[in-house]
């Protein structure tokens, strides 16, 4: 079984995402990191880059402006100025 959990992606104007996912892939400061279920507590700046969302079988990928991201156990949250879908 494939551990999931609770991720959102918001911006000023609206909830782009919200759903379980099995893994997030964000640009952070220091370079680009991976988030899986069961993390430990945190949270930091995001700058400009790819957000990459893996569901099961199904890959997403949207283009960040800066933000944050906060991330428990259990939920995964990014705020971002802006972004936009990657077709």
């Amino acid at each position: 079984m494939e551990h999931s959990f609770h991720f959102e992606l918001l911006t000023p104007e609206e909830v782009l995402f919200r759903e379980s996912v099995q893994e997030i892939i964000a640009p952070g400061r220091e370079g680009y990191f991976g988030i899986e279920a069961g993390h430990l507590y945190f949270s930091t700046t995001l700058k400009k880059g790819v957000l990459t969302i893996k569901q099961k079988s199904q890959t997403k990928q949207y283009l960040l402006s800066k933000g944050i991201i906060q991330v428990t156990p259990q939920k995964v949250v990014v705020c971002a100025e802006s972004a936009v879908l990657q077709e």
